[in-house]
């Protein structure tokens, strides 16, 4: 990885009217300043191969970004305002070395990686995109610096000038969420999320790191959204355990992941989410998001077995575009099931929570005094989109089986746990070290993610939606 930031904020200085001239005043202030700014530290795997740290040419010609003062964010905007377009995102490039091989410079043998197809279409989408009125973007070294979108993309397309020396995860996560956080907006940061510890001593500390970095500036509305993706890559590969090697050159023969972060207000990242992250293939993990329960109602005609019907008030009418929730059993035992399905639209989430891997495990009937049970979770295919029937509003269904109900009305709910996926797992590994044989893995990735989900903890775990039914023996 690479890059320290450190973020100072400015005192004001209060002049009152006196005849001792300002500027000699103001000499030993400025002096002061200066003396107290902290220094970045340089990461030990960025080394030469000599042994001694690498220099990073002084730039001349950017300047570091001006942060926001913490505290100044915008003012939030009004209700219709939120209802349309945010009003900015700011992305955020890491240009340290671990990232130059997904950017290598352009050659006579040179090939552009996904990465750098996949990312420059990204900008591009997002640069046009009317999702967002205000789009500003960064390159990560020591600090964020300012870019225009073709200057980012010119980096994208034709690799890292002068990478950064060294990265802190934790301080960038720090300088996003109290510098560029505001209502309405959300921060992009686009990296390989390679947390080197200074020493294995500090490895078991990795989750209260992040914890601590996002928790810092008490944003109480904070979420994630975390998108993962593989590419080749083509350069020096920087491990963060270095039992084999500080240092693998003209790596790698696997694929390396890399990531998105969305991070801003609950509202403002799943909004972002949908409009701009949803229609790429990726692998996702969410945090802090809460989402609309989808529209959802039971289907008298489609796969069901047994004697009931609608039990809701004025079903019999029938009225087009209406839904049911409550089932009416004539009859139901061992001998005699009833099988019903429920039809679900859940084409405003996440594609995590559509898939039907996930589903199954996760999409549970929660009820007293009845065996009621899901059977089978089904996404919609051709027959039922395009059928006359209700089923056809539907992208996804669920199948129950009852053979004992109690007496009156039994409440029950279809629940969705919101649980750690399990590509978190498999795309972690506790040495890169020798990454050409572990494959296409991250050094502690679970435990960066433990740190984003340890901001609510404290929290009761709260489910993706809740669906209430009624079961019920018929009068």
């Amino acid at each position: 990885m690479a890059v320290r930031m450190v973020a100072a904020s400015a005192g004001s200085l209060y002049f009152v009217s006196m005849r001792i001239p300002v500027l000699p005043r103001l000499f030993p202030l400025l002096a002061a300043a200066l003396l107290t700014l902290p220094g970045c530290y340089s990461r030990e795997d960025m080394k030469s191969d000599s042994g001694t740290a690498s220099s990073t040419p002084a730039e001349t010609t950017e300047k570091p970004a001006v942060e926001p003062a913490d505290g100044t964010a915008v003012a939030p905007p009004p209700a219709a305002a939120v209802a349309g377009p945010l009003a900015a995102v700011n992305v955020f490039l890491e240009v340290s070395g671990s990232m130059e091989g997904f950017m290598p410079k352009p050659g006579a043998d040179a090939q552009n990686t996904r990465f750098q197809q996949h990312v420059a279409q990204f900008l591009s989408d997002l640069n046009r995109s009317p999702a967002a009125q205000r789009k500003t973007f960064y390159r990560i070294k020591e600090k964020p610096y300012r870019d225009s979108y073709q200057q980012l993309e010119t980096t994208v397309r034709e690799g890292i000038r002068e990478a950064a020396s060294s990265t802190s995860i934790p301080t960038i996560l720090d300088t996003l969420v109290s510098h560029y956080y505001q209502p309405n907006a959300v921060s992009i940061l686009i990296s390989d999320f390679i947390y080197a510890p200074r020493n294995a001593g500090a490895v078991p500390y990795i989750k209260t790191d992040i914890t601590d970095a996002l928790n810092r500036a008490g944003r109480s509305d904070l979420a994630v959204s975390v998108y993962g993706y593989t590419s080749d890559f083509h350069g020096a590969f920087y491990p963060a355990m270095k039992t084999a090697a500080r240092k693998i050159n003209s790596c790698c023969d696997t694929d390396i992941p890399y990531y998105f972060w969305v991070i801003g207000p609950a509202d403002a990242v799943q909004r972002f989410d949908i409009a701009l992250l949803e229609r790429q293939p990726a692998q996702q993990a969410h945090f802090g998001v809460t989402y609309s329960q989808p529209a959802y109602s039971l289907l008298d005609k489609f796969q069901n077995k047994g004697a009931w019907y609608y039990g809701d008030q004025g079903a019999s009418k029938r009225t087009a575009g209406a839904s049911y929730h409550t089932v009416a059993m004539q009859e139901v035992s061992v001998s005699q099931p009833v099988e019903f399905v429920v039809g679900l639209n859940m084409k405003a989430l996440p594609a995590l929570y559509r898939d039907v891997k996930y589903l199954k495990p996760n999409l549970q009937l929660q009820a007293q005094d009845t065996d009621a049970k899901v059977l089978d979770v089904f996404a919609a295919t051709d027959d039922t989109r395009n059928s006359s029937g209700p089923q056809s509003q539907y992208t996804h269904f669920v199948k129950v089986r009852v053979t004992r109900v109690g007496r009156g009305a039994r409440p029950v709910q279809l629940v969705l746990r919101d649980q750690r996926p399990a590509w978190v797992g498999q795309w972690t590994t506790k040495n890169d070290s020798n990454i050409n044989q572990v494959g296409a893995k991250t050094f502690a990735l679970s435990s960066l993610l433990d740190g984003v989900a340890g901001l609510y903890t404290n929290e009761e775990e709260k489910p993706v939606f809740t669906l209430p039914l009624t079961l019920q023996l018929a009068k």
